[in-house]
């Protein structure tokens, strides 16, 4: 069964996507595990990090996006996401033959917003969409990577019902990580009111449960290895506020993993000489990732 993971901050320009294709991709790369990336962002940044623009027109109108999986929600109608899967975009020298891409479209925004017309804002069913479809999916992957919209609307909420675990990445900044408190409490505010409709309904819905966090990482540090004396500081009162979440791994500021998304070629797996120590620090990130994920969890969170 898929352990299945949100990326998630509400703050846009942290650098989650990038950190959720590069772990992927380590992952896929580096400890020969079976990666499905679930593009949730109407922005498609992931997809368009994995795949040429080109290739994504002509897979959207063929085989369709996840815009078509929630506009057949919205009709109640039925949509196989394996039908839309996009297998090993990523063709670079033959590295990535085991991390694949349900792409995202830019007609998914305001599709939040239908949604919660037609259904209501607080309709638990249109949360579930994503949860529900996925499970077909379980047994193809060791992980299922969720990309959130830098939001907390119902797209975002999907991927968030439909996960195991969740992932916070921030930018060691003062106002930045303002937001962790608030995500935290978010998670837990619209599960303990999930529970509370369940139960007041009589629901005895045992698939229901709130995700973990896994851990806080801390993206685009000024050199290879640390931070600014600010950004080092910031980072220390983080891990006292959750000092078993924040991540030993931290990744660094560098135009050469943005360059390397233009190229659809994760730097996780480049393999030029010049992306080496980038590469090695994305390969930490993944295997403390992977450590997290295998030991006994904690449900303090």
């Amino acid at each position: 069964m898929a352990t299945v993971v949100s990326f998630i901050n509400f703050k846009g320009g942290v650098g989650k996507t990038t950190l959720c294709v590069e772990i992927a991709a380590s992952l896929a790369h580096k400890f020969n595990e079976k990666v499905l990336i679930i593009d949730l962002d109407p922005q498609t940044n992931a997809t368009l990090s994995l795949m040429s623009e080109s290739d994504w027109e002509e897979h959207s109108l063929s085989k369709g996006t996840l815009f078509n999986f929630f506009e057949s929600c919205y009709n109640n109608q039925q949509f196989d996401l394996q039908n839309i899967i996009v297998e090993s975009p990523v063709e670079y020298k033959g590295t990535l033959q085991s991390l694949d891409l349900i792409p995202s479209h830019i007609k998914l925004f305001g599709m939040d917003l239908r949604l919660a017309t037609k259904l209501g804002h607080e309709n638990l069913k249109a949360k579930l969409f994503l949860k529900k479809a996925i499970e077909a999916l379980q047994n193809q992957y060791t992980y299922i990577f969720i990309d959130c919209p830098p939001n907390l609307y119902l797209g975002t909420q999907n991927g968030l019902f439909a996960s195991d675990d969740y992932l916070i990445v921030a930018l060691a900044e003062y106002l930045s990580t303002l937001g962790i408190a608030h995500i935290t409490n978010s998670v837990n505010s619209i599960f303990s009111d999930a529970m509370k409709l369940l139960h007041d309904i009589g629901s005895s819905e045992s698939s229901l449960k709130k995700p973990s966090l896994t851990g806080i990482i801390f993206n685009r540090l000024r050199t290879i290895h640390s931070g600014t004396y600010s950004q080092e500081n910031v980072i220390r009162m983080v891990t006292s506020d959750y000092p078993e979440y924040v991540f030993d791994s931290k990744i660094p500021q560098s135009d050469k993993i943005a360059a390397r998304a233009e190229q659809k070629v994760p730097i996780a797996v480049s393999g030029y000489a010049v992306d080496r120590q980038y590469e090695d620090r994305i390969a930490e990130a993944a295997k403390e990732f992977y450590d997290r994920l295998t030991r006994p969890s904690n449900e303090g969170a």
